[in-house]
């Protein structure tokens, strides 16, 4: 048995995302990127545990993932400094994009059919959202909440 299931789910969620959100935006998985090109999401397992406190540490776990959609904290322009979107409108289209992608009935499903190996899903819903801005970096960010279910496969 692998005991690296939150790359696994970050892998799962992230090419879930890339299928669905990928064109208009790019999706990392747990920072594996020198620097972020916006607009993005982030994706990052943050926190597993027993469902149960009876559970074996080999069973089903919950966990938290979380989802940073980012983007630049700055108006898009035209050559003649015509405002043509807004920092906030820009981040508003790239978090429903993204939230549209996850607030489905069927996330479960969706993530089992990316089919990474190794991992079975029984629960995945949004539970959150929180927003702020990094100064430093100049970016808007939108932190999606997730609540999964998810589990080692046995032989693997």
């Amino acid at each position: 048995m692998k005991w690296d299931l939150e790359e696994r789910t970050e892998d799962a969620i992230v090419a879930y995302l890339t299928g669905e959100v990928g064109g208009e935006m790019r999706v990392y998985a747990a920072y594996d990127f020198d620097e972020a090109q916006y607009p993005c999401a982030a994706v990052y397992a943050e926190s597993t545990g027993p469902i149960a406190e009876e559970a074996s540490w080999h069973d089903a776990r919950a966990m938290v993932v979380q989802v940073a959609v980012m983007t630049e904290a700055a108006p898009e322009v035209d050559a003649n400094g015509l405002t043509l979107v807004t920092a906030r409108e820009r981040n508003a289209q790239a978090r429903s994009a993204v939230l549209n992608a996850l607030c489905i009935d069927g996330l479960v499903a969706a993530l089992v059919a990316q089919q990474v190996d190794d991992v079975a899903f029984s629960q995945a819903q949004v539970t959150s959202t929180t927003r702020t801005v990094d100064a430093g970096a100049r970016a808007m960010i939108t932190t999606v909440t997730l609540d999964v279910i998810a589990e080692p496969v046995t032989g693997s």
